[in-house]
């Protein structure tokens, strides 16, 4: 059981990192995009509110995750440009998170698909139709 996630999607290149935070309530989730750096100072943060019955699919998707294989299936490779994804599950005073530089699908890394999946599905509800 954890109290918060936060997703942190830079691409510093673009001078864009976007914020998801997902904080669970007792009669709902509130989850929060934040759009910051230096480029993008003026955006508005957008919150959705789910019911936990809503929210139940997310939920399993991030509970399902293993941080360290994920950590162990991520690339040597560093760069300049592209992008990071760092994800954080607190639960009270206890926190893990995982960041990865420029993670992509690929049928060797089923732990690193598994965070881009449940990822995207907090991503989704603020894509704009």
């Amino acid at each position: 059981m954890f109290n918060s996630i936060t997703i942190e999607k830079e691409v510093s290149y673009m001078g864009r990192t976007d914020i998801y935070t997902i904080q669970q309530g007792d009669k709902s989730i509130l989850i929060t995009h934040k759009v910051g750096g230096f480029m993008h100072k003026k955006e508005k943060a957008e919150i959705k509110k789910l019911t936990h019955a809503d929210f139940r699919p997310i939920f399993d998707a991030f509970n399902d995750l293993d941080f360290t294989k994920a950590w162990k299936e991520s690339r040597d490779v560093v760069g300049m440009d592209g992008w990071t994804l760092k994800c954080t599950i607190s639960n009270i005073s206890s926190e893990i998170s995982v960041q990865l530089w420029c993670p992509s699908e690929s049928p060797e890394n089923q732990e690193t698909n598994k965070l881009l999946k449940a990822c995207e599905t907090v991503f989704s509800l603020f894509e704009k139709n």
